[in-house]
């Protein structure tokens, strides 16, 4: 019996299979060339496509459905009330084929915290489990108010899962859904995003899904970025993994899919990632606060890849009045395809975004208001003057 593919595998394969299905059949192969640099992985890739070729009943049942059906199936559903140590299951907060998240209560602190299980079938991979539980364990280690804190990383009847800081308020998505920020509202949450990913690689982690849905505002207007649990550790100079091992083990359906628009070059190339990735994807969310639309938007994924890999967004003055030059100067500059011609540290980007601030502040700042005129000293001549008047008066 062969070995049953990782979920990360399927999410490779799905993502390159649904962009390939973009293109006519006479073109995907050259597609597939140009964008997946793992033989073993193309081959998968191009099996699937020559049977969608063959049967149409492929398409209406495709063998991703079934793999993402069993992976869903072999989630372990918990009840409300159910105890996993000292958690106390509450309610579900979301599902998907990469895992369950769940609201539940800290018995020992009395507070409620947000759980995360790995589906069994990576549990079921030794390598992926110990893999996942060293990363997350040194990401429990950050300590930043703008990062959602991990409380414990633990396993249960061998599934592994992630004890989190419940945070509560609105994902900065369902913010934009509504309209645009202003320049002012961007540069703060854009300070404190930016803030906590320099803390990040200062650490050696790097996040490679930074997107709205990860980001949550809280209403003080605090920003968490959540999903640190799942990031990458790397040394200094030392590139990580590249593809979909970029994404998250635990995500909504089609969150691979959904996260295409905010991937780096490098992440769309299948090439090694370094912490310039997360420059890159913030730089797309950064356009995306000030316009309101991503910078990358196209008609399909395929032609979203490519205008990440090949095409410059349109500049910001184009959406949104009144952009500074040096928003615009900034935004493109995260965005540099080269990633030698980015920002090459989150702490440079950081600077330059706190200098705008700054001198924005100042610009909007009232002039101070003038002096009243002083009294002019009196002079020992208008003394004179004065002293001769009230002699002349006495003697009158």
């Amino acid at each position: 019996m062969s070995e049953r593919p990782s979920p990360e595998r399927w999410q490779q394969v799905e993502a390159l299979y649904h962009a390939a299905l973009e293109h006519p059949p006479a073109r995907r192969a050259a597609w597939l060339a140009a964008h997946c640099f793992d033989a073993e992985l193309r081959r998968e890739v191009e099996s699937l496509l020559a049977y969608d070729e063959q049967a149409a009943a492929f398409i209406e049942a495709p063998a991703l459905e079934v793999a993402a059906r069993e992976v869903a199936e072999a989630q372990k559903r918990r009840a409300p009330g159910q105890q996993v140590g000292a958690y106390k299951i509450l309610s579900q907060l979301g599902v998907g084929g990469m895992g369950e998240v769940y609201l539940a209560e800290d018995t020992r602190l009395n507070r409620r915290v947000a759980i995360k299980f790995l589906p069994e079938i990576i549990a079921d991979d030794p390598q992926a489990r110990r893999r996942f539980l060293r990363e997350a364990r040194a990401a429990a280690a950050l300590d930043h108010p703008n990062i959602c804190a991990i409380h414990e990383v633990s396993e249960e009847d061998g599934q592994p899962f992630i004890v989190m800081q419940y945070v509560t308020g609105e994902t900065l998505a369902a913010r934009l859904r509504r309209q645009p920020l202003g320049t002012a509202e961007a540069l703060d949450f854009a300070i404190q995003i930016v803030d906590a990913l320099a803390d990040a690689h200062a650490h050696h982690i790097i996040h490679r899904d930074i997107k709205p849905e990860n980001i949550i505002i809280n209403a003080r207007g605090q920003v968490k970025v959540l999903d640190f649990g799942l990031a990458k550790i790397i040394q200094p100079d030392e590139p990580t993994a590249s593809f979909v091992d970029t994404q998250s083990f635990i995500s909504a359906p089609g969150a691979v899919l959904g996260t295409v628009p905010y991937m780096s070059p490098e992440q769309a190339r299948g090439e090694p990632l370094d912490a310039r990735t997360d420059i890159f994807s913030f730089g797309a969310v950064l356009y995306e606060m000030i316009s309101g639309r991503s910078p990358f938007a196209a008609p399909s994924r395929a032609d979203t890849l490519l205008a990440i890999v090949g095409d410059n967004p349109p500049p910001l003055a184009r959406y949104a009045d009144d952009v500074p030059d040096e928003l615009q100067r900034i935004t493109a500059k995260a965005l540099r395809k080269d990633r030698e011609e980015r920002y090459q540290t989150m702490r440079d980007l950081l600077i330059d975004l706190e200098n705008l601030r700054d001198e924005l502040a100042l610009g909007a700042a009232p002039p101070p208001a003038a002096a009243a005129p002083a009294t002019p000293p009196a002079t020992p001549s208008r003394l004179r003057r004065g002293f001769a008047r009230l002699v002349g008066w006495l003697k009158s």
